[in-house]
């Protein structure tokens, strides 16, 4: 297959002149000089200039990037990891004779794992297209990780349609992995190299890959042993497993996912009860208690969970902390346990709650807020606020 996109690529004169109308398109774009009449760039690349203009500024450098070890830990732990490696001798192949970098990106946009051919290794590793590096639009604007992750579809993003000039020598095709039971999109793949390699086999060739890769998904989709949903209605899912849980052990279970290093039974005390005068046995009956529906997998001293843990919360955190608003916005379904007199969860939830307002009042991206008010049950009068902003704002 790599030898076929070899052989059926766009002519070089053609690609030439592509790459320099788009050249001049960006420059003017950047420049904030008007296109004119006639615009030879697609509606979805210029949407989503219009987003990074609004994250990031043209640079020369690198994606930001994560520590390897940390993001080679969450590789090993994901549904992904196992789902790929049946594909991998292809992904091989097809990296060495097209002479590709491949890479699978998480749903926020991190990439968890990279393969590159010798063309494309040190080209790669010079911008951070490797494991931890950010390809989310916040991060390094228009990329095909970042659009894909954004439409939720296959896209190839071609030399200066890209927004940072350091990938400008790239062309990258990139398909969302969708369950295939569910739909859910569980991350991307991508592949890329230099633009005069370009083909239109390449996207083909992508998307097939992603569908083989979310075949191998397993059928029910699970995001962590243990799932804590705490943000609105709270639902506690245990090894596939709904959990009917009092919102005292709800609580526990939301300091001890906010506290992965553990804490002391007074400290587990402190943040859960305050000032109020409850017992430390009390506190000992619930974590007995949770134990056995937990199936012992609660350590002591200190108070740890000792399964993997996915919490609703921690992951809008995260998002917010990388600018991660579309992730934000479908996270956060309410407040955090809005019921809770936790002194540490009513901070939290003060937090959570106050940079959601804050980002919704800065969101710049009109599909989102719609998006966003669609699946309000009650609506949302900031969202249709900062939309009637956005409606007579002119486009370029």
């Amino acid at each position: 297959m790599g030898q076929a996109l070899n052989v059926l690529g766009v002519g070089s004169e053609s690609l030439l002149k592509r790459r320099s109308l788009l050249d001049n398109q960006w420059n003017r774009f950047v420049s904030g000089v008007s296109a004119g009449a006639t615009l030879p760039v697609r509606d979805d690349i210029v949407s989503s200039w219009q987003r990074s203009a609004q994250y990031t500024q043209p640079r020369h450098g690198s994606a930001p990037a994560d520590d390897l070890y940390v993001t080679q830990q969450i590789w090993k732990d994901s549904i992904l990891s196992q789902a790929v490696q049946r594909e991998q001798e292809q992904i091989t192949q097809l990296a060495k004779e097209g002479e590709l970098v491949a890479g699978i990106a998480d749903t926020q946009g991190r990439l968890l794992w990279t393969l590159a051919s010798r063309h494309m290794r040190s080209r790669a590793e010079s911008v951070n297209f490797t494991a931890g590096g950010w390809w989310d639009e916040r991060s390094v604007g228009t990329n095909a990780i970042g659009l894909s992750l954004n439409l939720k579809r296959p896209v190839t993003v071609f030399s200066s349609e890209h927004y940072q000039p350091f990938v400008h020598d790239w062309v990258c095709y990139a398909a969302p992995i969708l369950h295939p039971q569910s739909g859910e999109l569980v991350g991307v793949l991508d592949m890329s190299t230099t633009w005069r390699r370009h083909t239109p086999l390449g996207q083909a060739a992508v998307t097939e890959i992603a569908r083989s890769i979310a075949q191998g998904l397993p059928q029910n989709l699970s995001k962590a042993e243990l799932e804590i949903y705490a943000l609105g209605q709270a639902r506690v899912i245990f090894r596939g497993k709904v959990l009917h849980l009092p919102l005292r052990q709800v609580e526990i279970l939301a300091l001890l996912a906010l506290n992965p290093q553990g804490l002391s039974l007074e400290g587990l005390h402190a943040a859960l009860y305050g000032e109020q005068s409850v017992s430390l046995s009390t506190l000992k009956a619930e974590l007995s208690h949770l134990r056995r529906i937990l199936d012992g997998q609660i350590g002591s001293r200190p108070y740890r969970l000792q399964i993997s843990v996915w919490a609703d919360f921690v992951q809008v955190w995260q998002a917010l902390h990388h600018n991660q608003t579309s992730s934000a916005f479908s996270l956060y379904q309410g407040s955090l346990l809005v019921q809770s007199n936790s002194p540490e969860l009513e901070e939290w939830r003060h937090c959570i709650d106050a940079v959601m307002d804050k980002a919704l009042g800065s969101c710049e991206d009109a599909t989102l807020l719609m998006d966003k008010l669609c699946k309000s049950t009650g609506g949302s009068e900031l969202v249709r606020e900062r939309l009637a902003e956005l409606v007579d704002r002119p486009k370029w």
